[in-house]
């Protein structure tokens, strides 16, 4: 067993953890990547518990399943916790930290609790910049209808497991988070890298630091020659180049798995041993790119191709991932979390794709202080694709505020884009349009509340009572 401390560098192992029917308490257990955490813990015979500060209907996906809730934190928690688990989110300054070190409760935080569970198992850790959440449901959802009986943990609502993952006998299909190095506490059988670039520079400092994060990462899957890369991606590319081994995908040429467009939601994959032809419910050129990801990470589990592509056929998307969440004669309405600017303008343009003749608005919300100052303009370039913008003051997340930076370093630079504050833009959904103004689209967009505040925007037109 591990001192009080256990965040140390070498990989985690079974050893790390206590013995099943131990009590292990979740801090932030309401967080996409804790939801999963808990549910795989309890399935190992953990007795789990958990605090966070979510409303309580928020989190029924849990406390249906027994998990006990505590809806603050409280240093009293620690009362019979023989492991006390962390999100990185969670500062560790907090009672339950302290009184856990005090009592000798051994602490992680929840990437080295997964490296520990899986260590034994194959995994596939999906890495990258942006497109993390819908390639591991897309690899879970073609895994399982390829036969495989995988155990997925996503980042996201996947409504077809009615929660944060799949339960399953098979290869672990994970997220690797590279925040706060966490991906690092993994060992992928298969690693993923959907892209590399500049991305949480409040951990790594500048981007040569996170390649390095990332070489770490995918050095560990050379003895299976297990990186699977997008080879369009100038970063992704970089990397497998750097490592001598991988299997690209893009529609570039000299991609080993070649993408081609047979139509607007239609793809052609084709790489040496075969082709197979994918008609995805979700729109996007970046979702072609997932797919193709999930495809031949599927195929280096040993899954059916033509069983793996009609899995990729039936899946239907990721909460919060271009989500329609309501849809009015001339108007819809979307939630989407895009936070960094190639996500932003992979978003737009899906859109555009799906609704080329709609007005489109949209709505962000940026996230992060240091974000929003490394990267306004680019912001305000993505979000010129749109034919209104309107920006909501910056949610400050994990931040203390920094001077001078705001939202109006996007709306300056950006001059289709206006600051807009929550009130205002509780009315965007009200505005009257019928069948005869035209298509209108409406996305709310970002890693913050604006998720609350689309929500909160329909209840309000379709008369609910409403807080925002």
């Amino acid at each position: 067993m591990i001192g009080a401390t256990a965040d140390a560098r070498r990989p985690a192992g079974r050893a790390d953890l206590p013995g099943p029917g131990a009590r292990v308490h979740l801090m932030g257990i309401g967080g996409a990547g804790m939801r999963g955490l808990a549910v795989l813990l309890q399935d190992a015979g953990y007795r789990v518990s958990g605090c966070d500060r979510a409303p309580g209907d928020a989190l029924r996906d849990l406390t249906s399943r027994g998990i006990r809730i505590e809806g603050s934190h409280d240093a009293a928690h620690i009362a019979g916790t023989e492991l006390l688990v962390r999100s990185s989110a969670v500062p560790t300054d907090l009672a339950e930290v302290a009184c856990a070190a005090a009592a000798g409760v051994p602490v992680m935080r929840r990437a080295r609790a997964l490296g520990a569970l899986l260590g034994d198992r194959t995994v596939v850790g999906v890495a990258g910049t942006h497109g993390k959440t819908t390639i591991t449901a897309m690899t879970g959802h073609a895994a399982a209808a390829a036969g495989l009986d995988p155990l997925v943990l996503v980042g996201g609502r996947v409504s077809a497991w009615d929660g944060f993952g799949r339960l399953g006998e098979g290869p672990a299909i994970v997220e690797a988070d590279e925040y706060d190095r966490s991906f690092l506490e993994l060992r992928p059988t298969v690693a993923v890298v959907s892209s590399l670039e500049a991305e949480h520079l409040d951990t790594y400092g500048d981007l040569a630091s996170l390649r390095s994060a990332f070489s770490e990462f995918v050095e560990r899957a050379r003895h299976a020659d297990g990186l699977i890369y997008c080879h369009d991606d100038d970063g992704a590319r970089a990397l497998a180049e750097s490592t001598g081994f991988g299997f690209g995908y893009g529609f570039g040429p000299g991609a080993w798995c070649r993408i081609e467009t047979a139509g607007p939601r239609a793809c052609r994959l084709r790489w040496p041993d075969g082709v197979a032809e994918i008609r995805l419910r979700v729109p996007g050129r970046h979702n072609r790119l997932n797919a193709a990801a999930a495809f031949l990470s599927v195929l280096r589990l040993g899954g059916d191709p033509g069983r793996a592509a009609c899995g990729l056929a039936s899946f239907r998307g990721v909460a919060r991932r271009l989500e329609r969440i309501a849809d009015w004669p001339g108007l819809k309405v979307f939630d989407d979390y895009a936070h960094h600017p190639t996500e932003v303008a992979a978003s737009i343009a899906a859109l555009r794709e799906a609704h080329p003749d709609a007005r489109l608005t949209v709505v962000f919300q940026p996230h992060l202080f240091t974000r929003t100052r490394d990267f306004a303009g680019a912001f305000a370039d993505a979000l010129s694709a749109a034919d209104e913008a309107r920006v909501l003051p910056v949610y400050p997340a994990r931040e203390a505020p920094i001077p001078g930076v705001g939202s109006g370093l996007i709306t300056g630079a950006a001059p289709a884009a206006e600051a807009i504050d929550r009130e205002a833009a509780l009315e965007l959904v009200s505005r009257e349009r019928t069948a005869g103004d035209g298509e209108a689209v409406l996305v709310f967009m970002g890693a913050g509340d604006v998720t609350d505040l689309a929500h909160a925007a329909i209840r309000r037109r379709t008369g609910d009572a409403v807080g925002a």
